[in-house]
């Protein structure tokens, strides 16, 4: 047993996380040649060699997992968004970044063969391509390929809601030369710039083929073949993406002189949404994308060598239209999200099995377009939704879109399939209420290389439920159109000096934030208590009553009608309290900006005695 005390090292506090394993070796060494007891440690290959290495390498592991969570050392506890970013990396989930608003269109051409020749109709909108909508730009992330058999104006089947547009400008990232690595990383640089997390696109013009080849990102190049072309793609905790190659045992290795370009969507953020037939109304300029290297990338990429790619005087008699508006961006994701899918991520495997793989798979990559999402089995389906229509005793043929994505997107075999139900997320006063064609086909073609072998995938859309203020009359079969009939009356407190416009600016803001449409899910509870505890809430208001104008009949608080506007006589009720919507049903308030023309401010409330 030592007796003797030992000086303590002069060490800084902090002057662990500095150490590696030779850093450690050589002062365990050092030490032990100063107290001069033992001389093994100075000849490799001895026991006492070996057992300082074992301490060494595993304190320096130690001391890996330490620097990367010394800030936060628990998943469950971490914040920052920089700490949970570098966490999340040991499960392989790579968070989300920005999304840009996308919208749906239409397209005509004008003379098709007097302007593009008689090339049995075959024509390819080049990608990146963009549209100005004023100052707004949106534009294409593939080549879009049509055709035009009519030689006067006429509409273009393959594009009437069946591809989108991005919003943004796409930008050419400065060439990068590869060193021929091992599984080299470009960063794309790009400071203070909202990149849309889906559109990034990298091609390799791979000097021992000379020329341009597409390179496909994968989740994770660990199942990828040597030969495979591909990459990952990562959001760091700096907010810059990481692109990632092969080491030639998965995927593709990049060899010295390599040339790696990128190209990357860059969006105007919220700045960039647009409303209904924006496309047909605004000042609309039409631009062909043009760089020197892309027209090289292009000339190696186009699929169809016998197609004619447009030119900007070619574009010009193209003309777009949008039924409905764009969709609203999604800010990067962040360490709460984070937290919920990185773990689901690590639980599929990048596999699509179980219903919630499929819930968060849906809501971690489409969060841009789809407010809300559920899946269902084929029992589901049968015992819930189609049990709804046999309820109100009608046909569910009668509802167009369960028909229309029967026909569409159902093969002939129902009992294997799974049912996405997806609500669009959409800003207040926009009249979308299910996902277009083109939406539709692009989650479709996200989920199918990952989905079981044995299912397919089909779609049903929500059923909405309309909510309006109203009292049934205790005369009279309930009728919807009677809402207009109905109007909400505030009671003032007594005392209280408030002008009663302010009062009714307060409960609009209260109905606006209860039923905006980018916070509807699907199912759930109509939470009556909440929303009128908010309304008691109101500086100035003591009670609420809800009161029927022909009949001067009245409800104590508030009253709703509640109705399914497809089928208005078939499936309606009034509501005085909370209530269950169905794991189908998302609720909405016709006409919600115009709510004030029904709220009334009075100072003494008039009850009829009759």
């Amino acid at each position: 047993m030592a007796t003797e005390l030992t000086n303590e090292f002069p060490l800084p506090k902090n002057a662990y996380a500095s150490f590696d394993a030779i850093t450690l070796r050589n002062l365990i060494i050092n030490r032990l040649n100063e107290q001069g007891v033992f001389t093994d440690q100075n000849y490799i290959g001895s026991n006492l060699a070996a057992i300082i290495d074992i301490v060494s390498y595993a304190f320096n592991s130690l001391i890996f997992y330490l620097n990367r969570t010394s800030t936060e050392s628990s998943f469950s506890e971490a914040q920052l968004y920089e700490n949970i970013n570098r966490i999340v990396k040991l499960l392989d989930y790579k968070p989300i970044g920005y999304q840009t608003s996308t919208v749906t269109f239409r397209c005509s051409a004008d003379n098709y063969f007097g302007v593009f020749g008689n090339n049995n109709g075959v024509s390819i909108i080049p990608r990146y391509t963009h549209i100005s909508v004023g100052s707004v730009p949106f534009s294409f992330n593939e080549d879009i390929s049509f055709s035009v058999l009519d030689q006067t104006f006429s509409k273009i089947s393959e594009l009437d809601n069946k591809k989108l547009l991005y919003q943004g400008l796409y930008r050419e990232a400065p060439l990068h030369i590869a060193s021929g690595d091992s599984n080299e990383i470009v960063t794309l640089n790009v400071t203070n710039a909202k990149v849309d997390h889906f559109n990034i696109d990298v091609y390799v013009y791979e000097i021992n083929q000379g020329r341009w080849v597409q390179y496909e990102e994968l989740s994770s190049l660990y199942n990828s073949l040597a030969s495979a072309r591909a990459y990952e793609k990562r959001l760091n905790s700096n907010f810059l993406y990481e692109i990632m190659f092969g080491d030639g045992i998965n995927g593709k290795q990049l060899q010295p002189g390599d040339k790696v370009a990128i190209y990357f969507l860059q969006s105007s953020g919220e700045q960039g949404i647009i409303g209904p037939n924006a496309l047909t109304t605004a000042q609309i300029t039409k631009t062909i994308f043009n760089t020197d290297t892309f027209n090289s990338i292009l000339a190696d990429v186009k699929q169809d060598s016998q197609a004619i790619v447009l030119t900007n005087k070619m574009i010009n008699n193209l003309f777009f239209d949008n039924q409905a508006g764009s969709t609203i961006p999604k800010d990067i994701e962040g360490p709460e999200s984070i937290k919920k899918n990185s773990k689901a991520n690590f639980k599929s495997q990048h596999r699509l099995v179980s219903l919630s793989d499929y819930d968060s798979f849906i809501e971690t990559n489409f969060s841009n377009f789809i407010g809300a999402n559920k899946t269902y089995d084929n029992w589901d389906y049968s015992s819930i939704y189609l049990k709804y229509f046999n309820d109100i005793q009608v046909s569910p043929t009668r509802f167009r879109q369960l028909l229309f994505n029967q026909i569409s997107y159902s093969d002939s075999c129902n009992f294997n399939n799974i049912y996405l139900c997806c609500v669009p997320r959409t800003s207040q006063g926009s009249s979308l209420k299910y996902l277009m064609p083109a939406q539709k086909e692009r989650i479709i073609s996200a989920i199918r290389p990952i989905k079981m072998l044995t299912t397919e995938i089909t779609f049903v859309d929500p059923i909405f439920k309309a909510f309006s203020i109203g009292v049934k009359s205790a005369n009279a079969e309930l009728t919807i159109s009677d809402d207009t009939l109905c109007r909400i009356e505030l009671i003032k407190t007594p005392g209280i000096n408030r002008y009663n416009q302010s009062i009714i600016g307060d409960a609009f803001s209260v109905f606006q934030q209860f039923f905006n449409p980018v916070i509807q899910k699907i199912g759930g509870l109509f939470d009556y208590s909440l929303l009128t505890s908010k309304l008691l809430a109101i500086n100035g208001v003591s009670s609420i009553i809800t009161r029927r104008l022909d009949t001067d009949e009245t409800t104590n608080g508030l009253s709703f009608y509640v109705w399914n506007p497809v089928f208005p006589d078939l499936d309606k009720r009034t509501v005085i309290g909370n209530i269950m919507l169905n794991s189908f049903e998302v609720m909405y308030f016709p006409d919600l900006q115009n709510i004030t023309n029904k709220i009334f401010v009075v100072e003494k409330p008039y009850f009829n005695t009759r």
